[in-house]
């Protein structure tokens, strides 16, 4: 085998690698960035969610306290 012949078997075999490789650690990246996003996302809906006011039944007018009428 020659030098020339070790070389491009070489270059074979780290294109076959990068081809084996590369594409799955672009699919975490992208998969951390969509859970970094969702995270972010329900955080900003929790914050909102405590900054909203209640949603709470008003309380009826009745009257006035019996016990302030006394």
């Amino acid at each position: 085998m020659t030098l020339t012949d070790y070389y491009t078997l070489l270059a074979l075999e780290l294109a076959t690698l990068t081809l084996l490789f590369v594409p799955p650690v672009i699919a975490v990246i992208r998969m951390d960035n969509e859970a970094t996003k969702e995270r972010e996302a329900a955080k900003r809906r929790i914050a909102a969610r405590q900054l909203a006011p209640a949603n709470l039944p008003a309380i009826p007018d009745i009257g006035a306290d019996p016990e302030e009428q006394t």
